[in-house]
Order: C-alpha cells, then sequence, then structure tokens
C-alpha cells in the first residue's frame, strides 16, 4: 500500500517539473569592436558605424558603448557591449 502513494508521488514531480514553464530566457551578450580612420578627423564617426554595422549583421540591436580609444581625430576604436 505504501509503493502506490510513492509512484503517484514520483510521477506528480515529474509531471510538475514537465509542465512547469521554463524560466525567461538568458540574455545574450556579444562585443563588437568598430574601427575608424579618415583623413577628415571623422574616425570616431566610422568607428562607431563599423560597430553598428557588426552588432546589426549578427541581429543585436541593444548596445551600449563601454570604451572608445581615439588615438587622434583620424584614428579611433570603439568597444561595444550589445544584447539580445
Amino acid at each position: 500500500m505504501r509503493k502506490i502513494p510513492l509512484a503517484l508521488l514520483g510521477a506528480a514531480a515529474v509531471m510538475g517539473t514537465l509542465a512547469t514553464p521554463a524560466a525567461a530566457s538568458a540574455l545574450e551578450t556579444r562585443e563588437f569592436v568598430g574601427h575608424g580612420s579618415s583623413d577628415f578627423g571623422l574616425a570616431l564617426f566610422y568607428a562607431r558605424q563599423d560597430a553598428r554595422n557588426q552588432a546589426d549583421r549578427a541581429g543585436f540591436s541593444d548596445c551600449e558603448e563601454y570604451f572608445k580609444l581615439v588615438i587622434s581625430p583620424y584614428d579611433a576604436t570603439v568597444f561595444w557591449r550589445c544584447t539580445r
């Protein structure tokens, strides 16, 4: 008589874990590095455009620039962290 309730309890536990919806999926985070150079002093603009193009191609839309390295107005690098 004790075996039946334990079997039912075990089956209920298994069904409960299978029937429970999964938690919200974890966000995927990726980093992109944009490089830019320009003879007219627009290197930072081009570096940001390069990072944005990489993120768009990969399907990431929510991005933040967490570091920029501007060596001169003619050469720049930006680092973006994006999530989706």
